[in-house]
């Protein structure tokens, strides 16, 4: 919503506003699978924060998600939220040992390249201010994909 807020503030026509709302959408999402993905590819030390904490916390996250339909062992574990004596260990070698990684990359990469889209989409410029500041939005769907932290 703030990208589209900015896109009302700047008095732009409602499908630009749309195109700004959709941009900001598919950057979230991005954004949380990679978060998702940190939480189990990371360490603590590299994230500032404990690893594995999302399943800590009893949330089933895109690739663990996307490894119960390969591991379907997950499911049980999903289901009581990860709180048995070893699940967080357990479910993290079913989603290494699963595609769940992988397409929760390919997923957080498809979003990120919806975002792009969507600037892309806009009217058409050659005002500088406003190509530089579409190539930046560009530029952060990129960079939201290779974040470490």
């Amino acid at each position: 919503n703030s990208a589209r807020a900015v896109a009302i503030l700047g008095d732009q026509q409602p499908a630009v506003c749309d195109l700004a709302w959709q941009y900001g959408r598919h950057l979230g999402l991005a954004f949380q699978i990679v978060d998702d993905l940190l939480d189990i590819l990371g360490s603590s030390k590299q994230l500032g924060k404990p690893a594995l904490n999302d399943m800590r916390a009893g949330l089933a996250t895109a690739p663990v998600l996307h490894a119960a339909e390969e591991q379907p062992g997950l499911i049980t574990l999903i289901r009581r939220e990860f709180r048995g004596e070893g699940d967080v260990q357990y479910a993290l070698e079913m989603a290494q040992n699963s595609r769940g990684i992988e397409r929760a990359k390919a997923l957080a990469a498809e979003h990120a390249r919806l975002a792009a889209a969507q600037v892309q989409a806009l009217p058409p410029t050659d005002h500088p201010h406003a190509m530089a500041a579409r190539a930046a939005l560009i530029n952060i769907t990129h960079k939201v994909l290779v974040r470490s932290k």
